[in-house]
C-alpha cells in the first residue's frame, strides 16, 4: 500500500483534490489531520474515523509525543481490504506549529508527496478574503446555498500578501525535494481544466486510474470583476508587477 499527503497551503485547492482523490474506490484520502485547533474530528474528507491530532495527543506528555505520532501515523497508514493507497492533506505551517517530529516520522515511512500548488496568487488572496465575509464558510457541496459577496481588497497589503505565497510555494518545494522522498508537483489550475491529469497522480500512487468525481461547488465568480469591489484600484495596484496578469 502507498502512503502518501497532499501537501499544500491554505486556499489552494486541496479540499477539491483530495475530495477527487478519495472517490476513487481503492484510495482513502483523510482531509487535514494536523489542521492548527483541530477539536475532535475533521468534518471534510470521506474518511472520519480518526480525530486531528492536537485532539488524539491532548493530555499526552511531550517526552512522549513521538511516540504517540507514530502510533497515530499507523493508524491513519493502517492495511485495509481494497485499498492501495492512504493519505491526508498537509499544510506548510503544519510542519512548524503542531508536530517538529513529523517530517522524519514522514520519511520513516516512506510517505509520496504530492505537492499541489496553486498559480494564481490573487486567487488565494481572493479565496481567504471570501471565506472570511461568509463568516467563515470556505467550502460547499452541490445544492447548498452560497451567500454571494464584493470584496473590497486591502491594496496595501496586496502584493506582500501574494508574494509571500509565491516564497511559501518555493520554500516547500525546495524542503521537500531534498527529503528523499518520492515527489510530485501538480498545479490547481492545470487540474481544474482538465481532470484527466489525476491519472498521473494515480500512476505516481501506483493505483490504476479510475473515474472520479467530487460534490464540491466553486463559490467565487471565474471574473474577477464580478468579485472585487475595487477592481480598478487593484488593476493599478498590480500593473507594474509580476502579478499584473493574474486578473481576469
Amino acid at each position: 500500500m502507498t502512503n502518501f499527503v497532499v501537501l499544500s497551503t491554505q486556499r489552494s485547492g486541496s479540499t477539491w483534490v483530495v475530495d477527487m482523490l478519495t472517490s476513487h474506490p481503492r484510495v482513502v484520502a483523510y482531509s487535514e489531520l494536523f489542521m492548527h485547533g483541530g477539536e475532535g474530528k475533521p468534518k471534510w474528507g470521506q474518511e472520519q474515523d480518526l480525530p486531528y491530532w492536537q485532539t488524539y495527543a491532548r493530555g499526552k506528555l511531550r517526552i512522549t509525543k513521538p511516540y504517540w505520532l507514530w502510533h497515530y501515523l499507523g493508524e491513519a497508514y493502517r492495511e485495509r481490504p481494497g485499498i492501495d493507497a492512504v493519505g491526508f492533506k498537509l499544510m506548510y505551517s503544519q510542519l512548524t506549529r503542531i508536530s517538529r517530529p513529523l517530517m522524519p516520522a514522514l520519511w520513516l515511512k516512506r510517505v509520496r508527496i504530492i505537492h499541489l500548488i496553486r498559480r494564481n496568487a490573487l486567487d488565494v488572496v481572493l479565496s481567504k478574503e471570501a471565506g472570511a465575509a461568509r463568516g467563515g464558510r470556505l467550502h460547499a457541496r452541490e445544492g447548498n446555498q452560497v451567500e454571494q459577496v464584493r470584496l473590497n481588497l486591502d491594496t496595501e497589503t496586496l502584493l506582500r500578501r501574494m508574494t509571500l505565497h509565491e516564497r511559501a510555494i518555493a520554500g516547500a518545494r525546495v524542503r521537500f525535494k531534498r527529503v528523499g522522498l518520492p515527489y510530485t508537483e501538480v498545479v490547481y489550475e492545470d487540474l481544474a481544466a482538465d481532470e484527466s491529469g489525476f491519472a498521473s497522480l494515480f500512476e505516481f500512487l501506483d493505483v490504476e486510474p479510475a473515474p472520479v468525481s467530487s460534490s464540491l461547488q466553486k463559490l467565487n465568480p471565474t471574473a474577477h470583476e464580478e468579485l472585487i469591489e475595487n477592481y480598478g484600484e487593484v488593476r493599478d495596484a498590480l500593473a507594474d508587477s509580476e502579478f499584473a496578469g493574474l486578473l481576469r
